[in-house]
């Protein structure tokens, strides 16, 4: 049967009499079904605290993996990313040197031809018998010669900067000498129309780069303030130092630049051409070329009749006082 849980006490310990016992007997069912009953609750309630923890364990890993997941495939994007933008890179990279390499070869290509036909027209010049006229033909096409030769020149230049061939040699350069003879050299041209020059920079003005370079974005910024002038009108060219850096500014009466045209641009073109216009190259090369030496060049304002640049050099140490 079921268990039972038994007591006895005796009744007459120190008594002669035979020993006399009080039993009591108690059934244990009813408490075994209780622990029965008490054992499944625990585990019952084991198991449903197991159940929770677990759905709370995943639930918060899955919240801390989201981070991981999007780190993840933000890596993923950002990977594919850089290899879309290194494949163009790598495109643009092929494209330019295949367009530099062309620009050379073109050059070097135009300028046997033009040598030729530059001897060729020199060679007429020198003989008599012509009429007048045909010299001035030929005086004209021999300027365009000289000219198309300037052109090719600044093309090979141009490449080879875009190649990152060209390394300047920095040495003191005398910007006072450079000016006062290229001023000299357009005031001697038979085609420069009639205008007043004024100049307002010390003597013995010198910065830091190549004579050769510096001298062209000189001459370009001359050359464009001569060719777009007017008649009786004025080129003014000042320069000082402030200790690091030298500024020249170039201005002249004349047609005015619209707003908003980006004339720095290569092989630009004027939104309003005339007989002036140039080959677009002149300015670019320009900037390039003073960027090159560590400084640059800009439009400081054109409008009213004038327009000025600006183009800024690197003073050499120590000889420059501050203007």
């Amino acid at each position: 049967g079921a268990p039972q849980l038994l007591f006895y006490k005796r009744l007459n310990p120190a008594s002669l009499f035979p020993p006399a016992y009080e039993i009591c007997v108690y059934p244990l069912s009813y408490s075994l079904a209780q622990l029965h009953r008490l054992r499944w609750q625990i585990g019952g309630a084991g198991a449903l605290l197991l159940l929770g923890g677990f759905v709370a364990s995943h639930l918060v890993a899955l919240r801390l993996s989201m981070p991981v997941k999007k780190l993840a495939l933000d890596s993923e994007e950002n990977r594919a990313q850089r290899q879309r933008a290194e494949a163009a890179l790598a495109t643009t990279a092929e494209e330019l040197e295949r367009s530099t390499r062309y620009s050379a070869d073109a050059s070097h290509q135009l300028k046997s031809p033009v040598t030729v036909f530059r001897i060729g027209l020199e060679s007429l010049m020198a003989r008599e018998g012509f009429k007048p006229e045909i010299y001035e033909e030929l005086s004209a096409l021999l300027h365009q010669t000289h000219r198309l030769t300037h052109v090719i020149d600044d093309l090979l230049l141009l490449s080879r900067m875009d190649a990152g061939h060209l390394e300047i040699a920095a040495k003191p350069v005398n910007l006072s000498q450079l000016v006062d003879e290229w001023l000299d050299d357009l005031g001697a041209l038979p085609d420069s129309p009639d205008v007043n020059i004024e100049k307002e920079f010390p003597r013995g003005l010198f910065v830091t780069g190549e004579k050769r370079y510096t001298s062209l974005i000189v001459q370009n910024l001359l050359e464009n303030a001569r060719k777009y002038n007017r008649p009786g009108g004025r080129i003014r060219v000042s320069a000082c130092g402030n200790g690091k850096d030298v500024v020249l500014t170039v201005g002249n009466t004349g047609r005015t630049i619209p707003p908003g045209e980006n004339i720095f641009e290569r092989f630009h073109h004027s939104s309003t051409p005339s007989a002036a216009s140039g080959h677009g190259i002149g300015l670019n090369l320009a900037r390039e070329l003073a960027r090159l030496h560590g400084g640059d060049l800009r439009l400081v304002r054109s409008e009213d009749d004038w327009t000025e640049f600006e183009v800024r050099f690197s003073a050499v140490d120590g000889v420059n006082g501050v203007a």
